[in-house]
């Protein structure tokens, strides 16, 4: 699909370069701060019940919200506008989560405000930039260049947690676990304030109300059916309803059902995002060679193994296997599924498909983590339960094969100015 119009600046170095520094900054800013949010809330003398929830709510919150953003991206006109504005937004939601850590104390209410800012801005950013980089990044260069700049964001993310996470270690036993909290909550922020830096470094399209076409949901049923582009949505936000099923109770699992210590615990958790890392060297020449469909294919099946191979042995080696197995497969399925979208909806539509999206990705996510936890808690969390969780996660995901993703064609479209 050609999305560029006259206009359009051809990417250079600095856009590529822009582009990687802001997803790198994002990384630092989700390893360091989001991972750990739920942790705060702990610490700050909240219930369990209320840590879990200020994550599904806010993130709900923010799901709706975002509905908005095709409205207001048409409004502003700049797709680097609107994205620096959610970014200052978001880097703004970490103050009073950094002066709850200084004082030791929140209302219950200003969490969940402060995060559901915190999630619409985040989610709200996701349209906009979809737009800006199909029209600034020509489809020949983008498998290349996102599965190199993938994977700079996981060693980012990566390298942040563990750090944040020493600190905190060091906190709790130290006894300053707050102090802790306050500074890695303060670099979240940063990280996130010096992405707008480049963010604006990064060449800007013009858009105009005509690209930003209103989504007709009348037509939805026709374009569902075989070769539709809403199709290949449905099978995204599919998988990622029968992901979580069992994704969320994956942590859990290994340390309240299995005892892994930090250690043993650690090692599962880097090595997935090591083998992310390795796999998205290689992605990109996959990508170009066999297309997004086909690894998009292959990511599907892939991941739906891996989640039955849990299920086989609570064996540390066996578990460390099938997190480098599951690393590799979400890998491609992640670059080959954002690489689909971009070629598959029309240029004027995607905003607002793209925000729709996201609404009901992050719906269908909740409702799949409610399915799980229903399961775990008539079962006990027992062994039986994980395992039931295990297979019916990766029975769905087989099932989204049914919706035959490889067969959704491209949209063909040449956007005139």
């Amino acid at each position: 699909m050609n999305d560029a119009v006259p206009d359009d600046p051809l990417p250079t170095r600095r856009d590529f370069n822009a582009c990687t520094g802001d997803g790198a900054t994002f990384c630092l800013m989700v390893g360091a701060g989001e991972t750990y949010i739920a942790a705060l809330v702990l610490a700050l003398g909240k219930s369990p019940l209320i840590a879990g929830l200020i994550i599904t709510i806010p993130m709900l919150m923010g799901a709706t919200v975002q509905l908005a953003s095709p409205a207001g991206l048409r409004r502003v006109g700049s797709p680097r506008k609107w994205i620096q504005g959610c970014a200052i937004v978001q880097a703004i939601s970490f103050v009073p989560l950094i002066f709850a850590a200084a004082y030791g104390d929140i209302p219950t209410w200003l969490v969940f405000v402060t995060l559901s800012i915190y999630w619409s801005a985040a989610i709200g950013a996701w349209p906009a930039w979809s737009t800006w980089v199909a029209r600034l990044f020509p489809a020949s260069l983008r498998a290349n260049y996102f599965s190199r700049r993938n994977r700079i964001c996981q060693i980012s993310q990566l390298l942040a947690m563990l750090v944040a996470g020493g600190l905190l270690y060091m906190g709790e036993r130290d006894g300053w676990q707050l102090t802790a909290f306050m500074w890695i909550m303060i670099f979240a922020a940063l990280a996130r304030l010096s992405s707008v830096w480049f963010l604006h470094y990064q060449g800007d399209v013009k858009l105009n109300p005509n690209d930003i076409a209103h989504v007709a949901y009348r037509s939805m049923p026709k374009r569902l059916g075989r070769g539709g582009d809403l199709r290949i949505v449905l099978c995204l936000i599919a998988l990622q309803f029968a992901a979580n099923v069992s994704g969320p109770f994956v942590n859990p699992w290994l340390l309240d059902y299995l005892h892994f210590n930090k250690a043993s615990y650690l090692l599962v958790i880097c090595t997935l995002f090591a083998s992310k890392c390795l796999a998205l060297t290689l992605l990109g020449g996959i990508v170009q060679k066999f297309g997004a469909r086909r690894v998009l294919l292959l990511g599907t099946a892939g991941t739906s193994i891996s989640v039955f191979m849990l299920a086989i042995s609570t064996n540390l080696a066996w578990i460390t296997f099938v997190q480098i197995y599951s690393g590799v497969m979400w890998a491609a399925w992640e670059l080959a599924s954002f690489l689909v979208l971009l070629e598959s909806i029309k240029h004027s539509e995607r905003t607002s498909m793209m925000a729709l999206y996201n609404f009901i990705t992050y719906f269908a996510v909740a409702a799949g983590s409610f399915i799980g936890a229903t399961i775990l808690k008539y079962m006990d969390s027992s062994g039986g339960g994980y395992v039931a969780i295990f297979l019916l996660s990766g029975t769905l995901r087989l099932a989204v094969l049914w919706l035959q993703p490889i067969r959704v064609r491209a949209a063909v479209e040449v956007v005139h100015s």
